[in-house]
């Protein structure tokens, strides 16, 4: 997994780039920088790129320290994007937006262009 982290006017942008089996630890990963990120930033934009990842291994969901960095970024992070996840993965990523105090959207994996773009808006523009 590789990340970028870009700040501007208060606000984190967080991209993460998951290999081709996203597994605990990366998860794990992604949980520390986002951990690290909300400790600084009020404002987090994440943007998950899954357009190389084949698999899923169990233990990616199963991980304590990724359960807790999702509970604890439900406040901070007011923007998430997800590019080329599978079709179940966007219809929980769709439907974020209605149960959590944030905007989600899924992106097919031609459209990262458009999730950059989308992922940096001011958060009354879609």
């Amino acid at each position: 997994m590789k990340s970028e982290l870009l700040h501007a006017d208060g606000t984190a942008y967080i991209a993460f780039v998951f290999d081709h089996r996203l597994d605990r630890a990366q998860v794990e990963e992604m949980a520390r920088v986002v951990d690290s990120a909300i400790a600084t930033h009020d404002d987090l934009r994440l943007l998950l790129d899954l357009r190389k990842t084949e698999e899923f291994a169990p233990g990616a969901f199963l991980s304590p320290q990724g359960l807790l960095a999702s509970f604890k970024s439900i406040v901070p992070v007011r923007r998430y994007a997800v590019v080329g996840a599978p079709r179940i993965a966007e219809l929980a990523v769709e439907n974020f937006g209605a149960i959590l105090p944030l905007e989600s959207q899924a992106f097919a994996a031609e459209e990262i262009e458009q999730a950059k773009i989308w992922i940096t808006r001011p958060l009354d523009q879609q």
